[in-house]
């Protein structure tokens, strides 16, 4: 109904379409499991319903207007305005009750299956978590699925064991009761960090919090930009903007890249780590290492939600739709082309973000190829790999209007050149970044 869709926030909406994604899931599973699901969806939708209910009153939502969602419920012209104002208390009671009966659902599901964890992004219910020790003894990596339809990728929670024994988080996952196992194993959580301002690192930081309350919470600049986003609750410290240093700095060092309006026409930040003593760049989207096969933890997912081990053909699928946004018919050899340097920048981040803070970039690019690093630990793809600072600058040749370690072919950036002329504007399109790559338009 116009009244109460008008009243809906963005992030709302977000929440309501991940709850049809998370219904879809849950009809994989078995009846009992089916109803607990919806019923847990429904609470999500209660509250969300009921919020927009609540803002409508205070932001003047008129007896008009609920004589408007009155006449359509009920259907005559005679039905009084009253009569809105009744179905409006019990839509919210009956909201409620859902609510009630969806939190003991939720309880039972997280007691019965130790992958539930309810999360905006999807799979919403269920996701499996793997450990892997990245570095022996002191770095782990946490992996569990994002994805949406037929489209996903693998998104990785590091894990540093300091030298006192105590843990340090950067990325918090969904905390399900297997992640938290296989964490609590390996030590006290002592720190929590969000290296962006990306959604998919940031969105379990709140929850994480509350499970870790002892633990200090450090965040890159930029969160909270727009009322859409995230809550990520209470923090110890903005990275690189307080004036008190992290309490681990001397073990793990770090450099912000941050830009905001009026330079870019959103806000956007990475904080890359170097931890000392292994010598091994921690990075959350700045440069990856693609492999010819898919990340073993996709086969949680499958191709489109069903648990399978993925095909080759479907990973390049996969893989390509993620970056580019459109096909041009050579899968096979694309995806060769970006496994064979040992490390390349997202062509996301290549063409819609850097043309425009291009001189941001290539001075945070430049302090990072300082640390003597030998291997990095990415939030996506393969990790660790082998790279040192001279290859990690090839990977970002194109800062420097040099050659880049990869570089497109024609047609691959057909939808990326659009995506960047929407969101940035004609003057992206100026960039020797863009100007270089003319021929893969």
């Amino acid at each position: 109904v116009p009244p109460l869709t008008s009243h809906l926030g963005s992030l709302e909406v977000v929440v309501l379409r991940g709850c049809w994604t998370s219904l879809a899931g849950a009809c994989q599973r078995p009846p009992l499991r089916q109803a607990l699901a919806t019923s847990s969806v429904a609470a999500t939708v209660a509250v969300v319903v009921a919020t927009a209910l609540r803002r409508g009153r205070r932001h003047g939502w008129s007896r008009t207007n609920r004589r408007v969602c009155s006449l359509a419920a009920v259907g005559g012209e005679g039905a009084s305005a009253n009569a809105g104002d009744d179905i409006g208390r019990r839509s919210v009671f009956a909201l409620a009750a859902t609510a009630a009966a969806a939190s003991g659902a939720d309880a039972y599901l997280r007691a019965s299956d130790e992958r539930y964890s309810f999360s905006l992004l999807a799979p919403s219910l269920f996701k499996e978590t793997l450990r892997t020790e990245l570095v022996p003894g002191l770095i782990w990596g946490f992996e569990q699925v994002i994805a949406f339809q037929t489209v996903s990728a693998n998104i990785r929670m590091t894990v540093v064991r300091l030298r006192n024994g105590k843990l340090w988080v950067s990325g918090p996952l969904a905390p399900t009761r297997q992640l938290l196992r296989l964490l609590n194993e390996l030590g006290e959580v002592a720190h929590l960090v969000v290296a962006g301002t990306a959604l998919e690192h940031k969105v379990s930081l709140a929850e994480f919090h509350r499970i870790y309350p002892k633990a200090s919470v450090w965040v890159a600049p930029g969160q909270n930009a727009t009322l859409a986003d995230v809550n990520i609750g209470p923090v110890d410290g903005v990275l690189g903007q307080s004036a008190q240093r992290p309490p681990w700095q001397e073990e793990i060092d770090f450099q912000v890249f941050y830009v905001a309006p009026p330079e870019t026409q959103g806000t956007y930040s990475e904080v890359a780590f170097f931890h000392r003593v292994s010598k091994t760049l921690l990075a959350t989207d700045a440069v990856l290492k693609v492999p010819l096969s898919p990340p073993p933890i996709l086969s949680s997912y499958g191709y489109d939600g069903t648990p399978c081990e993925l095909s080759r053909e479907q990973w390049q699928y996969k893989f390509i739709a993620f970056n580019f946004l459109n096909m041009r018919g050579a899968n096979e050899a694309d995806l060769a082309a970006l496994a064979q340097p040992s490390a390349v920048v997202s062509p996301l981040l290549r063409f819609t973000l850097y043309p425009i803070c291009q001189s941001a970039a290539s001075a945070w690019v430049k302090e990072i190829s300082a640390w003597p690093f030998e291997r990095v630990v990415a939030a996506h793809l393969d990790s660790p790999f082998p790279l040192r600072p001279n290859e990690f600058l090839k990977a970002f040749g194109f800062l420097f209007d040099r050659q880049s370690s990869w570089e497109p072919a024609p047609g691959q950036l057909t939808q990326l050149y659009k995506l960047s002329e929407q969101l940035d504007g004609p003057a992206a399109l100026e960039s020797s970044i863009w100007k270089a790559a003319a021929g893969a338009v």
